[in-house]
């Protein structure tokens, strides 16, 4: 039976779109914004629809409910400068369950346990993701509506809208939010550890992972690296950061000066807080609209504290969702397009799964509508509707996104829709991406520009990776993708938020 909602393209806001995703978690994700985050943060979505085909998905939400929920919201948080920092301080809470509970079932001996428990495993992640999930889901929903307050009130004061932008970015920055940064930073103190043993450099820089892991004192000191920043490249289906991979970005650094890149780094953090504090004082903002500008940090934080705690869950729960696959023939892949109903009953009752989920991982569409669970749409009226939202112009000259780091720049393109893609980049390089994440960060520093046909916003991970590059970025262009080619020159208005093809 065909599902039913609204198919005027008007009625929906286009919101976002990432690649090497697929349903699971996130259809987890859109039942909770439009369901649990009620009872957490007091307003919900009233509908989402979610594409996906090929592990990249497009996101769309109700008009009407993202308005209101955006504007409600951002009035909450100038009201009360404490609600985020509630917020943050339930999602240590919640995301700490959510990941002891992923590890300590992924770490079970899965193979013997029953198809009830394994169900039941399943079951409850979802039950606590949803909880961490429904008081992050507001941000991606408010922060346009946000920070266009913010930069009213920067215009306020700036005359020049361009430098108004750029005031705006250095008021709103949060070094804890910029991932790359931290996990940077930490990796050059331990490289300089290392610099002062002779004997460590030796072993490093042969990249002998045997013998550096005989070496016990360095051989903890790369693993608690590892154990604080394994989760920053994972994502939602990324590897993650190893002992290996730390031992080659260590000798990589070693052979430079790292010193004076740790203190170049060190100093260009020092040097925002400063410009930040200064456009504070000479500005004369009230102690209101200070909170605001504080809270939009504190947002950046949360942002990023729920995805330490999602990747981390993630990374630990892939054991479960492989023995689901094992037990029905299924790769990880085909797992992550299943219901949890579809898995109840297979586990529980054992019932076939009688549909070709190689055609859903072609395709889907799920439609979310608040005080229900997702429904997936059938194959034709999903086809039918890809076509319609999603569809590209291969003739376009033109592409207008959301700006959301100030600038502009011109350069060759070089699309990049995976981390391994990242050697491609040359100094002045326009990077064109569909979502871009942390392990992006060492291509994005050598680029001019940055330009992604999804991200959902001024706290997603383009606009964090470009605004620590201070490189202009713009994101939802939808298609560029799609229709440059490596090479071709591109200009980025990280003001207007326009692309052209030059």
């Amino acid at each position: 039976m065909p599902v039913k909602f609204s198919t005027d393209i008007d009625h929906w806001v286009f919101k976002s779109q990432r690649q090497r995703v697929s349903p699971f978690p996130n259809y987890f994700s859109m039942e909770a914004v439009c369901n649990e985050m009620k009872s957490a943060v007091g307003f919900a979505l009233g509908e989402v629809l979610y594409f996906c085909t090929h592990n990249v998905h497009y996101m769309f939400i109700g008009r009407k409910g993202y308005e209101e929920v955006a504007r409600d919201m951002s009035d909450k948080i100038h009201y009360d400068s404490k609600l985020v920092g509630k917020f943050i301080k339930e999602q240590h809470i919640y995301g700490a369950r959510l990941v002891a509970f992923a590890k300590k079932a992924g770490n079970s001996n899965l193979e013997r346990i029953s198809n009830q428990t394994l169900y039941e495993f399943f079951a409850d992640y979802e039950k606590k993701y949803k909880e961490v999930y429904a008081r992050y889901g507001w941000i991606w929903i408010t922060e346009d509506h946000y920070i266009a307050d913010l930069l009213r009130m920067v215009e306020g004061k700036v005359a020049d809208k361009r430098k108004a932008a750029v005031v705006l970015d250095i008021l709103t920055r949060e070094p804890s939010a910029m991932v790359a940064t931290v996990e940077l930073k930490a990796l050059f103190e331990l490289a300089l550890r290392i610099l002062a043993d002779k004997h460590w450099v030796s072993l490093v820089t042969t990249k002998d992972i045997d013998a550096i892991k005989k070496d016990s004192k360095l051989s903890n000191l790369i693993r608690k690296h590892e154990r604080n920043y394994f989760w920053v490249t994972r994502d939602y289906e990324d590897s993650v950061l190893d002992f290996r991979s730390i031992v080659q970005r260590l000798t990589g650094y070693l052979i430079l000066n790292v010193r004076k890149e740790y203190e170049k780094l060190v100093g260009n953090l020092a040097k925002n807080e400063s410009e930040r504090k200064r456009y504070l004082a000479r500005l004369n903002f009230s102690k209101q609209e200070q909170d605001s500008f504080n809270s939009m940090r504190h947002v950046a934080y949360l942002k990023e504290l729920r995805k330490r705690y999602v990747s981390e869950s993630l990374y630990y729960f892939d054991s479960v969702l492989k023995e689901i696959g094992r037990r029905f023939y299924l790769s990880l892949n085909q797992v992550r397009h299943l219901k949890i109903e579809e898995i109840r009953t297979a586990l529980i009752k054992g019932k076939e799964l009688s549909f070709d989920i190689n055609e859903r991982i072609e395709l889907m569409l799920w439609y979310c509508r608040r005080g229900q669970p997702m429904k997936i749409v059938e194959r034709s009226q999903a086809e039918r509707l890809f076509n319609l939202f999603c569809k590209v112009d291969k003739n376009a000259k033109e592409f207008t996104g959301m700006p959301v780091s100030p600038g502009v720049a011109k350069g060759p393109a070089r699309v990049i829709l995976h981390p391994d893609e990242c050697d491609k980049v040359q100094k002045g390089d326009i990077i064109v991406s569909i979502q871009v994440v942390p392990s992006f960060s060492t291509a994005i520093m050598k680029a001019a520009g940055l330009v992604c046909d999804g991200g959902h916003g001024i706290t997603t991970h383009p606009a964090t990776l470009a605004r620590e590059a201070k490189i202009p970025g713009v994101i939802q262009t939808r298609f560029v993708r799609e229709v440059v080619k490596d090479g071709d020159w591109l200009e980025v208005d990280g003001y207007k938020g326009v692309v052209r093809r030059i």
